[in-house]
């Protein structure tokens, strides 16, 4: 599985960054808006279990499911201590049937949804678990990240400056990992797979002024810059109409009653 060798280094490389831990703070702040101690949610591609974690320690039961057994094997050492969070693999290319509608919410944080080149077969999974009025949502990986276009394109490298408006690229985490294909849907082409089952309640930008990952570390070295992109992201990336031109978009949507 392509995301195996991201696993041992993880929350080093990604999850401990502080622009990680703001933009995964904005996630948890909108998750917390839906979701309350008591509550049943589902995760698609829960990494090293740092969401699942963060919402059982606020009482809420967590099904956190991930395609990658390295990325599993270390969200169980992650929750070991939380009995509220119970780890699966699940895979969505292979999506299984059965289990009734009875979770007030699904989930996937930072870009699990792009993993796929069509979200209606998804939409209608979700929509036969989730409650009527429950919320699915979702940061997706934007097709027109404005970072990652002037970035790279201003140092030369117009393959990955444009890899986006091409609408799919390959990602392959190291040459001996195995490739995957990545898809960009818009925030209109996603709504409309989701639409014969829910609504769209709320979108917003996750990275419009601070950058895609792969930069991290430019900005993390300039602490003024880094403050000045912060302040900028926490007054501005919530406008919805800006959300596609940011890293992610956050998008919710409502099951229909």
């Amino acid at each position: 599985m392509a995301f195996d060798s991201l696993a041992p280094t993880y929350d080093q490389d990604f999850t401990a960054s502080p622009i990680a831990r703001y933009l995964r703070g904005r996630v948890h702040t909108r998750l917390s808006r839906h979701f309350r101690a008591g509550d049943h949610v589902f995760e698609l591609g829960c990494g090293t279990g740092e969401d699942a974690l963060y919402l059982a320690n606020r009482g809420i039961h967590v099904t956190a499911t991930d395609a990658s057994e390295k990325m599993l094997e270390a969200a169980r050492t992650k929750t070991a201590g939380n009995p509220l969070v119970r780890v699966e693999r699940l895979d969505l290319a292979a999506l299984p049937e059965g289990q009734s509608a009875d979770l007030n919410g699904v989930f996937a944080n930072f870009g699990v949804l792009n993993c796929l080149s069509d979200w209606r077969p998804l939409a209608s999974w979700v929509a036969e678990r989730i409650q009527p009025g429950g919320i699915a949502a979702f940061g997706v990986m934007s097709p027109l990240c404005l970072w990652e276009m002037a970035w790279h394109g201003l140092h030369g490298d117009f393959r990955t400056a444009t890899r986006r408006l091409r609408k799919t690229a390959t990602f392959q985490p190291d040459s001996s990992g195995e490739a995957m294909l990545i898809s960009y849907p818009t925030i209109r082409r996603l709504s409309r797979d989701f639409a014969p089952y829910f609504k769209r309640v709320h979108v917003e930008g996750i990275g419009l002024f601070l950058p895609p990952s792969d930069v991290f570390g430019v900005v993390e070295k300039r602490p003024r810059l880094l403050k000045v992109l912060m302040s900028l992201e926490s007054r501005f990336a919530s406008l919805p109409m800006l959300a596609t031109f940011a890293d992610h978009y956050w998008i919710e949507f409502q099951r229909f009653s």
